[in-house]
């Protein structure tokens, strides 16, 4: 069995369920109880129910009301209708809707449940069920409802999109990634993998995705504004103003988009683009913080000042905590020389970031003119060492990214001797001592490789990435116990980690633990169902048991992930030749 290769590796909040496109798609819908007046249906249909009071009388009262959006209305009528039949599983699933908008999500289960126990053949019931799950912070339960739906329906757009959000929600990328794939080209869907794979720190993949999309919809504004938000991530700024430009010419109405592309101009220095932007916005959301705080720093850079104090002051007494508010306040109080209430808010803004150079020379020239020479002094030397510090890491990063070139072009000397300057110049980067191991493992050195990653730990002891690759490197030394520690280890720290769940399983496996193997290359696959080199471990392991019929449908899965995946093609055949001798042996 083999060991993971070592591998270095955005949830929007799950929308809330929209009841009435639901109940369209139902033969009924919900909401009922005619004696009050709240409840009040229409006078044909309320004689029909006080006429011939019937279970179906009440069912299509309940879909009125639902319709109307009056749900505990809804949840009266279903009730009485079961009262009437309460053996109807369309009624119970109509009234479990009910209750999920009228915000009760845990009766909801209930009713869920007990209707899908009188018929398990309802797609929509699950999807409404994991609807509730969610709700109620049970994500497994949840996804199982999802797949419940996909079973009946692969290609469901909105089972798809509830399942791969509830999986992001989980920080489970990969498995998130591996479900969305085989989705089809829904915008929805493909915002998910977007979403997915810039979580996993996969741009490239992201940026590429993106591309395809603006061509696949040049008439969509969504794929625009996802693009320049990463490009806004990679500080790729110019190209991020260029598509928020476009994102906003599709779609004007895009406030999300319109706050970004100020941001970004602000960073620009561009005010003066930013100026009528910020404007438009503060009009429409005169009370919301971040139009007050984009509005008080542009003009505080135009020269506006009074009006930045205003903007920057109500800012302020809405969110208190933001550093660069209070920095933003603190230099517009010494524009009126009032050197006191700048002291104030600059002295909160370094509680707030202590690491923030500019607030200490600000506060630094403020305590100068207060004529607090020694303090002033202080913060100077504050001022420096911030800024000799930042310079460093900047430094740092810049050899990194070198580094990783030079690593991905197979000069691993190269790059381990710029991971080293990088460490020189920033010596508490955990992830920069990690890649500095990954350029040992390159040139195959294992003691600089072990050490780099015990560096790793020492500096980070939460890291799952460096503890499962120590872990490898002690099971290729012998040290099983040590070994074994660290892998679970990684997984108790990352709980869907495909990658150490796959070493401990081939440890367990090395040790005739076929059991534990099994169950934790199957739980390698949840975790991440694209993983081949797990499909191909479990396979190894059926076929040991002589479960040939299972291990050729784990390694023939793996070939679908990877068709040339030699280890994977080398199995079947071994896999084969041993089923068939079985089978002659038999007969």
């Amino acid at each position: 069995m083999k060991l993971a290769s070592f591998k270095k590796t955005c949830i929007p909040r799950l929308p809330a369920l929209g009841l009435l496109p639901l109940f369209l798609c139902y033969p009924l819908s919900l909401r009922a109880q005619v004696e009050t007046k709240k409840c009040k249906a229409p006078t044909e249909l309320e004689r029909k129910v006080a006429s011939h009071p019937s279970a179906d009388a009440y069912d299509e009262l309940g879909s009125y009301f639902g319709q109307e959006d009056h749900y505990s209305c809804a949840i009266s009528a279903f009730r009485a209708s079961l009262r009437l039949n309460p053996k109807s599983w369309q009624t119970r699933s109509y009234l479990g809707l009910a209750l999920l908008a009228d915000g009760k999500p845990e009766d909801a289960v209930r009713e869920l449940r007990s209707s899908l126990q009188l018929n398990p053949n309802q797609p929509n019931t699950h999807m409404t069920l994991g609807a509730a799950l969610s709700q109620l912070n049970q994500p497994g339960a949840a996804i199982n409802e999802f797949n419940a739906v996909l079973k009946a329906d692969p290609k469901s757009v909105t089972a798809l999109d509830w399942l791969s959000k509830t999986l992001i929600s989980q920080g489970r990328y990969s498995a998130a990634i591996a479900v969305l794939k085989k989705g089809p080209a829904d915008e929805v869907l493909q915002m998910n993998l977007v979403i997915a794979y810039s979580k996993s720190e996969d741009n490239d993949e992201a940026i590429q995705i993106l591309s395809q999309m603006i061509k696949d919809r040049p008439s969509s504004a969504v794929p625009h504004a996802a693009l320049a938000t990463v490009y806004t991530q990679q500080n790729r700024l110019e190209d991020a103003v260029a598509e928020f430009k476009e994102a906003l010419r599709l779609n004007p109405q895009d406030d999300v988009a319109r706050v970004s592309y100020v941001k970004v101009l602000v960073l620009l220095t561009d005010f003066a683009t930013a100026l009528p932007l910020a404007q438009d916005y503060l009009s429409r959301h005169p009370k919301e913080f971040q139009a007050l705080y984009l509005m008080g720093v542009i003009d505080l850079e135009l020269a506006n000042y009074e009006q930045a104090r205003d903007m920057l002051t109500r800012a302020v007494s809405l969110n208190p905590n933001h550093y660069d508010t209070r920095y933003s306040l603190g230099v517009v109080f010494t524009k009126f020389g009032q050197l006191e209430q700048a002291r104030q808010q600059l002295e909160i803004a370094l509680k707030i970031d202590p690491s923030s150079s500019q607030a200490h020379f600000r506060l630094a020239t403020v305590l100068r003119s207060l004529g607090l020479q020694g303090e002033a002094k202080k913060q100077l030397e504050l001022y420096q060492l911030s800024s000799a510090e930042r310079a460093k890491k900047d430094v740092a990063t810049t050899k990194g990214h070198q580094a990783s070139e030079f690593l991905q072009k197979g000069d691993a000397q190269r790059a381990t001797d710029l991971y080293k300057e990088a460490i020189q110049d920033n010596p508490t980067d955990a992830h920069m001592y990690l890649n500095l191991a990954l350029a040992f493992d390159r040139k195959g050195d294992i003691d600089g490789e072990r050490a780099a990653l015990e560096k790793a730990i020492e500096l980070d002891p939460k890291f799952a990435l460096a503890h499962n690759q120590l872990g490898s490197l002690k099971l290729q030394a012998g040290q099983v116990a040590q070994a074994e520690q660290e892998f679970k280890l990684a997984i108790s720290l990352k709980p869907y980690f495909a990658e150490a769940q796959n070493n401990l399983g081939a440890l367990y496996g090395q040790q005739g633990n076929d059991a534990e193997a099994e169950r934790l290359f199957r739980q390698a696959i949840e975790s991440n169902p694209g993983y081949a080199q797990a499909f191909v471990n479990l396979g190894a392991t059926l076929a040991s048991e002589s479960r040939f019929a299972e291990a050729e449908a784990a390694v023939q899965s793996a070939l679908e992930i990877e068709p040339d995946n030699k280890e994977a093609q080398e199995l079947r055949a071994l896999i084969r030749a041993h089923a068939n001798q079985a089978s002659t042996v038999i007969k």
